[in-house]
């Protein structure tokens, strides 16, 4: 089983740095919750540049972004022990020694590290594991299994045959072990 893991808002929780750097500059101020839009940036009135330049500043702090739930390496290693484990993001390469650094702080194992990615569907994983709203519907779309990571900004979307909402890595683990 190849299994794409994401890294942003499953890994690691970069929301909440990327919160402290607009909370410090901007208004309104915003908390966890009420991030409740994938893309929430727009009700901001800012650009998808400005969005990403803020999550750039944020991963440039990466020894400040804290792991999405604890024991995230243990539950990665048993993430692998049932198929091949790849992080697969969006983030741009040219933050790939950061995205490293943290991975390796934080002890997690993966085969690849799979970066600057636009479409991950179009990879053709068995299983992704991911909190994009935009992956869970290109996955059911696609007939691919889809773990969508709870977050606010993904609770409109709906389970199905192919999209399965989990709260965390272990729940992910076990979904997974059921199935082989």
């Amino acid at each position: 089983m190849r299994i794409a893991l994401d890294l942003d808002g499953v890994l690691a929780d970069t929301i909440r740095v990327w919160l402290r750097i607009w909370n410090e500059q901007r208004f309104p101020k915003l908390t966890y919750e009420s991030i409740d839009t994938w893309d929430f940036w727009r009700k901001l009135g800012i650009s998808e540049a400005e969005f990403a330049e803020i999550f750039s500043r944020a991963w440039q702090k990466w020894e400040e972004i804290p792991p999405a739930e604890e024991g995230l390496s243990e539950k990665v290693m048993r993430l692998s022990e049932l198929g091949r484990v790849d992080v697969v993001t969006g983030r741009p390469a040219e933050e790939r020694e950061r995205v490293a650094m943290w991975l390796r702080r934080h002890g997690i194992s993966y085969r690849n590290l799979v970066m600057g990615v636009t479409d991950k569907v179009k990879l053709g994983y068995d299983v992704y594991i991911d909190d994009s709203p935009i992956v869970a519907t290109e996955g059911s779309k696609s007939g691919r299994t889809v773990l969508l990571r709870d977050q606010p900004w993904n609770r409109f979307v709906r389970s199905n045959s192919y999209v399965r909402r989990v709260r965390g890595l272990d729940e992910a683990v076990f979904v997974l072990s059921g199935e082989l």
